[in-house]
């Protein structure tokens, strides 16, 4: 019986490895595309501040009114960083459940 049970605990404590690493790479996955789409909002913002200065150097070159248009890249703009600073708070609960379980486990083997 002895040997079952080692091998038994051989295939529980691969499983388990094999579950922790699953669930690494997905959170790394998470990780890695939250942080993407942040660097692509933070593209976009950058193409309309360009854009916004354009055409504010051409409304003044032409004697022209632009509020509305300025509004209009402003709206844009802060729509952009809503949803930055959304992203940025799934990455920050990510950080903190990753620090939640990375404590779980340290408690666990100082226990042992």
């Amino acid at each position: 019986m002895a040997l079952n049970d080692f091998l038994d605990k051989v295939f529980e404590t691969s499983a388990n490895a094999m579950d922790k690493a699953k669930d690494a790479t997905k959170r790394l996955a998470t990780i890695n595309e939250l942080k993407s789409k942040i660097r692509g909002y933070n593209n976009d913002k950058n193409k309309l501040f360009t854009q916004m200065g354009m055409d504010v150097y051409l409304a003044k070159k032409q004697n022209q009114n632009i509020d509305e248009k300025m509004d209009a890249f402003v709206s844009q703009i802060d729509t952009i960083n809503v949803r930055i600073k959304d992203l940025k708070e799934k990455l920050a609960l990510i950080d903190a459940d990753e620090s939640e379980v990375v404590a779980e486990q340290e408690e666990k083997y100082e226990i042992m």
